[in-house]
């Protein structure tokens, strides 16, 4: 299979340099002048990749005919309508490799644009954002002096990342009324794909909680040692939040789940459809915790592999889901590095969940749905951060009312 590929991916890449050297005698020259075909060579690693493992069947003659007509792969890449193929330069597929690897050089913060203003939504604890008094809702005026306004959130967390030990100033108005202050910051490493705690409620005593923003090579490792510290603590049950997880890594998801389904070692948790009609199951690890009363909190900015492990909680019965319909998306990326040192991000499969079903476009729904309020009437700019912040709440309150009635009726069937 190996061998056949190999030949087939020579040949596919001669083809494509016939074709694409045909250009040189029908006006190559003059596209040059329009800034065409200057990426020529990385368009000879991209289509071959593409015609072999994107999810859906591909032209070879579409492909190389969109590219001579756009002259560059960003557009022939857009032509897909796939939205999550894209290529990333060095310094992004770099990025991407840092933030996989699950530790990055910043201050903790998560930024959200409303009605145009850069916004805190919140802040990790212990992060140098939480120690400067950050709060949701500043508003983030320049950074590094340099005015915000037009800027996207992704240069935005660009100009905010960097090593640690390094400062960056940001220029903060809070209220909409007070006025604007620098603030300098000192970036540290940050580790936020976990965070948790344990609370004290008077009816249950300890109750574990969880957040997880991401799922990278060492969620499963942190996971691991925070409920080994819960089993310690003899918590009476878990939250488990991924609201606003945009997922990560298919395997760290599979460390996850595994960790909250007793008894399900060798169950598929996740299968991946390829476009040749060839099915990968992926099954359950081994789990050495005890079994807790869980629920899950999700939200319609949980994805990926965030409703991997949502799914298969709740197709197990292993816990209960609380808030709103995730995102829905149930395609699988993989990166493929290229000559120059970037690297083409693309979709090349489709998953299906622990119970066998695909929830792209569609979402997992939860078991107890929390909707939003009705909206409050603060001052404009600031109504859709009031109104997550709100529906949070409502969230966080319910999923802890819905834990105690978990822990009472466990604690019946035991006695």
């Amino acid at each position: 299979m190996t061998l056949r590929l190999n030949l087939f991916r020579q040949r596919t890449i001669g083809f494509i340099f016939v074709i694409l050297l045909l250009t040189a005698f029908f006006g190559y020259g003059f596209a040059l002048t329009q800034g065409k075909y200057r990426d020529l060579g990385l368009a000879c690693q991209v289509i071959p990749l593409l015609k072999i493992k994107f999810f859906e069947p591909l032209s070879l003659f579409r492909l190389v005919l969109t590219y001579l007509q756009t002259g560059n792969v960003p557009a022939l890449l857009a032509s897909l309508s796939d939205p999550y193929t894209q290529y990333l330069t060095a310094m992004e597929y770099n990025r991407l490799l840092e933030e996989n690897k699950g530790v990055y050089g910043g201050i903790g913060l998560y930024l959200e644009y409303t009605d145009g203003h850069l916004i805190v939504f919140k802040t990790i604890n212990n992060s140098p954002a939480a120690r400067a008094g950050l709060q949701p809702g500043d508003r983030i005026t320049a950074i590094n002096h340099q005015p915000t306004a037009g800027l996207s959130k992704e240069a935005a967390a660009g100009a905010i990342l960097g090593p640690p030990g390094t400062t960056v100033v940001l220029t903060v108005q809070r209220g909409g009324v007070r006025p604007a202050q620098d603030i300098t910051l000192t970036r540290a490493l940050i580790d936020p794909s976990i965070e948790w705690a344990i609370r004290s409620d008077p009816q249950v005593g300890k109750i574990g909680w969880i957040t997880l923003t991401q799922f990278t090579e060492e969620t499963g490792k942190d996971l691991k040692r925070t409920l080994q510290i819960f089993t310690a603590e003899q918590v009476a049950g878990i939250v488990l939040d991924l609201r606003y997880n945009p997922g990560g890594l298919l395997l760290s998801a599979l460390e996850v789940a595994s960790q909250f389904l007793p008894g399900a070692e060798g169950l598929p948790l996740v299968s991946l459809q390829y476009r040749n009609h060839t099915t990968e199951h992926f099954y359950a690890y081994p789990n050495p915790h005890p079994s807790f009363p869980l629920v899950v909190l999700i939200n319609e900015w949980s994805a990926s592999s965030s409703e991997i492990v949502a799914s298969a909680i709740q197709h197990l019965k292993a816990g209960v889901l609380v808030g709103n319909t995730t995102f829905g998306k149930g395609l699988v990326q993989d990166v493929i590095p290229l000559r120059g040192g970037g690297a083409l991000y693309f979709t090349v499969a489709r998953y299906l969940t622990a119970g066998g079903y695909s929830i792209h476009q569609t979402g997992v729904e939860p078991d107890v749905r929390v909707t939003l309020p009705a909206a409050p009437t603060p001052a404009a700019e600031e109504i859709d951060l009031v109104l997550l912040q709100t529906v949070d709440r409502l969230q966080t309150e319910t999923a802890l009312q819905v834990l105690k009635q978990l822990i009472f009726a466990r604690r019946r069937t035991a006695a």
